[in-house]
């Protein structure tokens, strides 16, 4: 028999604790003794709680004039009683709480996600970084969970580097990433990584060198790990560099929020061949894996070389015809490259219905513009009116295995879907990071960084993936007020039992409940007055004041 005895210390208290609610049930959720937590005390905090969303975008973006802008997109939040806010680079800039040694600065040990006095301060003190310190405040003073960062972040066009991006350094070793020669070398890169503005401890790079977010065993100072790997916040890009572009992706989210199509219980598995030995020379054969994960609400199609050979008109006649709500793809790509398009290519598509990405495609969500182009995650997201209203794609290679479907990329996607379906977490930010901590325990395996680091989301983070409309929706509406009897000025007077409605003078409130089986599609209730539209309530409660005279 084996017994494994556990001894723990008393730790310093962590200060960057909010003692919200709901932190203490995400918490729960993520550890195997949830009853414990009942044993810490509360935290005093002084977090106000009045946002949950915010975008961070330019003064330009953030006073569009076009009617599809992130004013609309926020007053769209608070309508569905999401507390959303902009707030702006260079108001961020020009404040000194968020510089180096501000109050939410890396080098301020009264920061509660201090970790260490720095030496080199000028690489902590960049506009990534003081981007990073807002965020830090607006997550423990205001609440915010969901951060949008509305800009590009071109490295070789500064105009266009609207909101930089850090790459994090992993490497990775004898994983397949390009069609297979027999030759797997030793990889290594700086990947462009929104994981720095989601996870908010330490400043990612310990030992100060020029690489962030390094391993423990290359962390020169301490075998710590440089890497925050739990977000605080779950962050979405939008690499918009014109208004056009920022309409685009306004229109489409809305779009999708407010869609009741059919076309949601769509879903597509695409699989291209890739060369690599055995069972893992087939994308389809990954897609497999993830068919499991799937409700059975959803009609799955696939679109595999291993079944017969399909071309890119093959793929843009289904998006264009027979849209899917999602499409799971495992294929070679490239900057300017994926399901099999070119980016010229994406000028063809036309479907009325956005649907989401997940690719494990390499480079496509290269959104660094290292090359000089823009990578194809933005060409399906905002350089078009159709294509996605959200991807999440690689910023460099995705690593596959060699005669295994055991392969890193893998990993991610499978957590993803558990997300969303297992776990019921749909809002597409949080499940991206979900899948990324489901994996953190083999975080040092081989290629495992490297694809925690790459798999951005290039969409708005608080948006849920929807279900599929069912075949039956049944309504039921009860009124509450008035009942029957006589009423002046919303006082009952004495009940009349006979009567098959109120009678009513003055002023007064109607209040009706409201449900549907299943739960989740009741989306407003509209009032009427003698067949005219008094209005239309999309939250409860659903009450309406009415005036007779």
């Amino acid at each position: 028999n084996l017994i494994l005895k556990v001894e723990t210390k008393k730790t310093s208290d962590n200060i960057s604790i909010r003692g919200l609610e709901r932190d203490r049930e995400i918490i729960k959720s993520m550890v195997d003794n949830p009853e414990y937590i009942a044993t810490y005390d509360d935290v005093k905090t002084n977090c106000k709680d009045t946002l949950k969303y915010i975008i961070i975008t330019n003064e330009s973006f953030a006073n569009s004039g076009l009617e599809d802008n992130f004013q609309y997109l926020i007053d769209s939040k608070i309508e569905k009683v999401v507390n959303a806010a902009i707030f702006t680079v260079e108001d961020i800039m020009s404040n000194p709480e968020y510089s180096f040694n501000g109050t939410w600065g890396d080098n301020n040990p009264r920061n509660p996600f201090y970790e260490h006095s720095i030496k080199e301060y000028s690489m902590f003190d960049d506009k990534t970084a003081r981007i990073r310190n807002f965020i830090r405040y607006a997550y423990m003073e205001l609440g915010v969970d969901y951060v949008l960062l509305g800009g590009d972040a071109d490295t070789k066009n500064e105009k266009e580097n609207i909101i930089p991006v850090r790459g994090l350094f992993a490497n990775e070793s004898g994983l397949p990433l390009l069609p297979f020669n027999g030759i797997l070398d030793e990889e290594e890169a700086d990947i462009p990584s929104d994981v720095y503005y989601a996870c908010l401890d330490g400043t990612f790079n310990y030992d100060e060198d020029k690489h962030f977010g390094e391993s423990p065993d290359r962390n020169n100072v301490t075998y710590l790990d440089e890497a925050d790997l739990y977000s605080e916040v779950w962050v979405g890009r939008v690499c918009i560099d014109s208004t056009v572009e920022e309409a685009n992706f306004v229109m489409k989210t809305l779009r999708y929020e407010n869609s009741r199509d059919p076309y949601l219980r769509k879903m597509l598995m695409v699989g291209e061949y890739l060369g690599f030995p055995g069972v893992s020379a087939y994308g389809g054969n990954y897609k497999d894996l993830i068919k499991p994960l799937i409700p059975s609400d959803y009609y799955i199609d696939t679109l595999y070389d291993r079944d017969r050979t399909w071309s890119k008109y093959d793929i843009i006649e289904i998006i264009n015809n027979a849209t899917p709500h999602i499409i799971n793809h495992d294929g070679h790509s490239y900057y300017g490259y994926n399901l099999k398009m070119s980016s010229r290519d994406v000028d063809l598509l036309s479907n009325k219905n956005p649907f989401f990405l997940y690719s494990h495609g390499c480079m496509a969500g290269g959104f660094d513009n290292p090359l000089g182009y823009d990578c194809m995650a933005e060409r399906y997201t905002v350089e078009t009116p159709f294509g996605a209203f959200a991807a999440v794609m690689n910023s460099r290679y995705g690593l596959g295995s060699s005669d295994s479907l055991d392969s890193p990329s893998l990993f991610l996607d499978e957590s993803f879907f558990k997300a969303l379906f297992s776990e019921n977490i749909r809002e597409i930010g949080r499940a991206n990071h979900y899948s990324k901590e489901d994996n953190v325990w083999r975080i040092n395996e081989n290629g495992v960084r490297w694809v925690y680091y790459e798999t951005n989301l290039f969409g708005d983070p608080e948006l849920a993936i929807k279900n599929p409309i069912p075949s039956q929706i049944n309504l039921s509406i009860n009124i509450i007020h008035p009942d029957n009897g006589l009423y002046i000025f919303n006082k009952k007077i004495f009940p009349l039992p006979f009567l098959e409605s109120p009678i009513m003078f003055g002023k007064f409130t109607v209040e009706i409940n409201a449900s549907s089986e299943p739960e989740g599609y009741l989306y407003s209730v509209e009032f009427l007055l003698d067949d005219v539209s008094l209005g239309v309530i999309k939250n409860p409660p659903y009450e309406w004041e009415i005036s007779t005279r």
